[in-house]
């Protein structure tokens, strides 16, 4: 279940949020706009929001702690 900690709704109604899910959770790509972050809260994995010409998606930005270290 993704959790918005932080969001800002613009005057188009596209929304900047920081969020926590876990790894296998989809991330929302409606409505959202580049620089939102959403981190997984079981791999401590970082993502970044952003739009190209063809298609948004999530960026891993920072890598969680490998297990075991």
């Amino acid at each position: 279940m993704i959790r918005i900690l932080n969001q800002r709704v613009f005057e188009d109604g596209k929304m900047y949020i920081e969020g926590a899910c876990v790894a296998l959770d989809s991330k929302p790509t409606d409505g959202i706009v580049t620089g939102s972050v959403m981190t997984e809260a079981d791999t401590g994995d970082v993502y970044m929001f952003y739009e190209d010409a063809t298609t948004p998606a999530w960026a891993k930005i920072v890598a969680g702690p490998t297990a075991g270290t």
